[in-house]
């Protein structure tokens, strides 16, 4: 069949079984006609300058994340380093606590006599590297220096325990509940020290009565100062070097990263002799990979737009200077030739007349697809009687009839209300009853079409030609296509189908062709029928 436009990608192709000489279909829908064509890129913004680059990002959030990493680091090691270590030791001296609490009271239910428990107290202390001292208190709240078996580290035995400490502990000690605490926080205690405590009654067969017994337990606390300080010293030496290296792997990493990119970019930019090589996309990065997908799409868009160019300029400069060469011939044959004679003279005139028309029809056909394809267009969306329309556009051609001997069957169902651009659809109508008329058959019958379905008005144009292969199916909407197997002279500008998928394309309505072979096509268009006319 006849006219159209570019863009078929979006389409979705209804086929038959017979690819090349049997019935053929393409459906466009709203969905497909919206959305970009398979492999089409989104449009992206391009930054400029070295801040902006691959290269620095890449380098930037490397270093960022080094600087982080270092940052937690101090933080855990200078911070809370020392509240961790305090955290330990206390949680050391609970254990061992409650080791010596259980062996010493073990000994004492067995009966252990005073050397035994020494015994105990001192291996223990010589194990473990505290300080233990177990005593009584007298009626005074004071430790009895003959009820105290301890040993220390230093191997002097204690015979009582600092006043700030030992207060601490009996106001903070309860009943046979360990307590476990250090003496960072205490005022007036210049010792670091990590203590444990413990409180029971023991049963003193001797005289007969049960004795309060206490334990107590201590670790001393090094110098964290010193400590810290020399993990300062060391982390200062650590930080350096992980900057120095880490700038120099993101150095060097940022540029083989960057690399694929200006490679890429050195190719698009290149200059190439003769026809241009599609762009590698089988690398080892998929994001080249996709982008240089991208750029092939649009390579293969901008030479096809430019090709599209060359044709509407040739095909419009050939189609304007056949009816400028008729018009000058005829006026110069009006001038020389008519001498006079009024019905020759009209006659001619009434050419220049017509090829004047077919010269206008042609610019206001390139001036509307224009319109249509920059978006400058826009519809007018109402509810209208699609029905009427169609008969009004189909009585259009009724001089058809009586001059040329063509055949309109019209089978429309009345009162169709759709909602759209009742102007725009006519003109779709009128476009597609065109170009029926133009590659009908011998019988010039053309078969119009108007009925409800699945809710919308779908219109449908017959013609009875030779009908199209699979290929011309997506063709015949070419800017200017006309099909190279009808010898006749073809009426129309060749933009009549192109004008037609634009203005479907901006109803978002689905529409299509089928054609078979020698029998003939069919185009046809839905719209959704108006809410009251839905039933």
């Amino acid at each position: 069949m006849a006219d159209g436009i570019d863009d078929i990608g979006a389409a979705d192709a209804a086929n038959a079984e017979n690819k090349s000489e049997g019935k053929h279909g393409l459906v466009f829908s709203p969905a497909s006609s919206d959305a970009p064509a398979p492999g089409a890129p989104s449009p992206r913004k391009r930054g400029h300058g070295v801040f902006r680059s691959i290269r620095f990002n890449v380098w930037t959030i490397f270093m960022l994340m080094t600087v982080f990493v270092l940052g937690i680091v101090w933080i855990f090691e200078i911070i809370f380093y020392s509240t961790f270590y305090v955290g330990f030791q206390r949680n050391d001296i609970s254990k061992l606590g409650d080791e010596f609490t259980n062996g010493y009271l073990a000994g004492l239910r067995a009966d252990a006599d005073e050397d035994t428990l020494r015994t105990f107290v001192s291996e223990f202390v010589s194990e473990n590297s505290v300080n233990v001292m177990v005593f009584n208190l007298d009626d005074y709240g004071e430790v009895k220096p003959e009820s105290v078996i301890s040993a220390t580290v230093s191997g002097v035995q204690a015979t009582d325990i600092s006043e700030g400490i030992f207060d601490y502990y009996i106001e903070n000690l309860g009943y046979e509940t360990p307590l476990v605490a250090d003496t960072t926080s205490l005022e007036n205690v210049e010792e670091s020290l990590v203590i444990y405590g413990y409180r029971t009654s023991v049963y003193d067969s001797d005289v007969g009565i049960s004795n309060m017994l206490y334990i107590y337990m201590s670790s001393e606390l090094p110098s964290f100062v010193s400590a810290r300080n020399t993990l300062a010293g060391q982390l200062v030496v650590i930080t350096v070097a992980c900057l120095i290296v880490a700038t120099v792997v993101a150095f060097f990493g940022s540029a083989a990263a960057a690399k694929p990119m200006r490679d890429l970019a050195n190719r698009v930019t290149e200059k190439r002799s003769g026809k241009r090589k599609p762009l590698p996309t089988k690398t080892k990065f998929s994001e080249i990979n996709e982008l240089s997908t991208a750029f092939n799409y649009a390579f293969d868009e901008a030479e096809k737009n430019n090709r599209f160019r060359r044709d509407l300029l040739a095909n419009v400069s050939h189609d304007m200077k056949t009816p400028l060469t008729m018009i000058r011939a005829y006026s110069e044959m009006i001038r020389d030739i008519s001498g006079g004679n009024r019905e020759k003279s009209a006659k001619q005139a009434q050419i220049i007349i017509d090829e004047t028309e077919r010269l206008t029809a042609l610019i206001n056909e390139v001036v509307e697809l224009s319109k249509l394809e920059s978006g400058v267009m826009q519809l007018n969306v109402t509810s209208f009687d699609l029905s009427a329309r169609v008969t009004e556009t189909v009585k259009r051609f009724g001089i058809m009839e009586e001059a040329k001997g063509y055949k309109f069957e019209a089978d429309i169902e009345p009162d169709l209300v759709v909602r759209g651009d009742g102007e725009k659809t006519d003109r779709v109508v009128y476009n597609l009853i065109g170009n029926a008329i133009n590659y009908t058959g011998a019988d010039r019958r053309v078969v119009v079409r108007c009925r409800r379905k699945d809710g919308c008005a779908r219109v449908e144009v017959s013609d009875t030609g030779k009908g199209m292969t699979e290929e011309e199916l997506h063709t015949v909407w070419d800017k200017y296509y006309r099909l190279a197997q009808d010898k006749r002279r073809v009426v129309g500008s060749g933009l009549g189908l192109s004008i037609v998928k634009s203005i479907l394309e901006l109803h978002k309505a689905r529409f299509g062709v089928e054609s078979e072979k020698y029998v003939g096509s069919t185009f046809w268009f839905e719209l959704p029928l108006s809410p009251d006319n839905q039933t």
